[in-house]
């Protein structure tokens, strides 16, 4: 079986559908056909079908699978069952019912084309859809789902492209097609590599691109890594791209469905900033390593496949990571402020007056503690639970200025009630934290004589 992918693939017009599971599988057909999809011809996707066949009839395959199309002409158990023809049957009806429709009288539900009516299609054949005999699952109870022979056939190629985490198959999508592309040719070469070393032969193996990820969120941050770095270098990717991770299970036994992980623009932008950038890319792979689960896990294995961690939990909730920025203990910030107020601008959608005004006024607190000695301040401001008690902080500071014979005043009216505390009080908490970081920043010197260092043991 002979596998071909040009080294530098180039992207190839082609009709995209809209959905994930039937654009990857367009682009599978794509890259082992070495043709955009409408050139192919019908010797080309039969011959593209057979290669297909004989990787999915492998053992390493045939355990994907079940996960996928239970009971399918791939996987079927029966006893004599012929898996080879009965899935070139299959595979040559869907590729013969391309340019059939002359007879179709309803329409496919992913691209509006018409439906290809010589079979219905269950979960044997389309991931997550009903079966045959629960007509709920389908719209208006219909007896299966109707799908041209296009779609069909693309989500019969679709999971070569697949991902595995989490020991499910998952399917990767972006807004950006290029980045699919590039990803998908990737992840073909390694077919390629795989099934000339025969790899696929030992069901022991994993058929899915697998890189042993336990967890489903590092396995996004870990492709969303690679895509700010790698893709961005290429000129593949803009700032602006979100990322998803569609978590299949396909399973008849006690399926869970299909769980999505969603990576924002917003973070992939922050991502491919701290990406490229040695320094911060650095600090922040050193940052990850302190917010690592401590539950035992797989020791095989190394931390950042298998632990939850907070950070990219809370990034992907939508929730502050402003937390992490700083360290309380040894009063020190954990980030160059550049990559907080770039943070806070791309992630937090703070815009740059609030940052700027939030920077001058803890430079000045910074520099009235420094004057008045009076450095449990900070320490005070950093303690704050609720707002009148960051506010009460805030007055204090206000007078300690005051003493201090300051001609200016330490803010403005119009800067506290508009910029730093806004009439609603929304994100009080990120001026704190912001504020507290800036003053570990600027402190520095001082704060760090007052932390007893930890005792060293060997």
């Amino acid at each position: 079986m002979l596998l071909q992918v040009d080294p530098e693939p180039k992207p190839q017009p082609r009709k995209i559908v809209g959905d994930p599971f039937i654009d990857t599988g367009i682009l599978a057909i794509e890259l082992m056909t070495e043709k955009p999809f409408d050139a192919c011809t019908q010797e080309d996707l039969r011959l593209a079908a057979d290669n297909l066949i004989d990787i999915y009839l492998t053992p390493a395959w045939k355990k994907e699978l079940y996960s996928i199309f239970p009971n399918s002409t791939y996987i079927q158990s029966s006893r004599g069952y012929d898996h080879q023809g009965r899935s070139k049957k299959f595979l040559y009806g869907l590729i013969d019912g391309i340019s059939n429709t002359s007879s179709s009288t309803t329409f496919c539900c992913y691209c509006g084309a018409p439906a290809h009516e010589l079979m219905s299609f269950y979960k044997t054949h389309v991931p997550l859809i009903g079966s045959g005999s629960f007509t709920n699952f389908f719209p208006s109870f219909q007896n299966g789902l109707s799908i041209c022979a296009r779609c069909a056939l693309a989500i019969q190629f679709a999971p070569l492209l697949w991902y595995k985490a989490g020991g499910k198959p998952c399917l990767v999508s972006s807004n950006n097609q290029n980045i699919i592309r590039e990803f998908g040719a990737e992840v073909f070469k390694k077919i390629r590599v795989r099934l000339a070393s025969g790899e696929y032969e030992s069901g022991r193996n994993s058929g899915l691109f697998d890189e042993k990820f336990k967890s489903p969120q590092n396995a996004l941050f870990h492709l969303a890594y690679k895509f700010g770095k790698e893709y961005c270098m290429k000129g593949v990717c803009r700032p602006n791209e979100s990322v998803v991770l569609y978590r299949i299970d396909n399973y008849n036994q006690n399926p869970t469905g299909i769980r999505i992980y969603s990576l924002p623009s917003s973070v992939f932008r922050f991502v491919a900033f701290m990406m490229n950038s040695p320094d911060y890319r650095s600090a922040w792979f050193t940052l990850l390593n302190r917010h690592y689960a401590k539950a035992k896990g797989d020791e095989e294995l190394p931390t950042w496949k298998t632990k939850y961690n907070a950070i990219h939990a809370f990034l992907l909730d939508g929730k502050s990571i402003l937390w992490a920025f700083k360290d309380d203990k040894a009063r020190i910030p954990t980030m160059p402020w550049v990559v907080i107020e770039w943070y806070m601008r791309s992630v937090r959608d703070m815009n740059q007056q609030r940052v700027d005004q939030i920077k001058v006024m803890s430079d000045n607190i910074a520099l009235c503690i420094r004057e008045s000695k009076k450095f449990n301040r900070v320490l005070d401001i950093a303690a704050a639970r609720d707002l009148p008690s960051f506010r009460n902080q805030l007055q204090l500071l206000i007078k300690d200025w005051q003493k201090l014979g300051k001609e200016k005043p330490l803010t403005t009216f119009d800067d506290y009630t508009a910029v730093l505390l806004p009439g609603d009080y929304r994100g009080w908490t990120e001026v704190r934290d912001l504020m507290v970081i800036r003053l570990y920043e600027q402190l520095h010197d001082v704060l760090a004589k007052e932390v007893e260092p930890e005792e060293v043991t060997e």
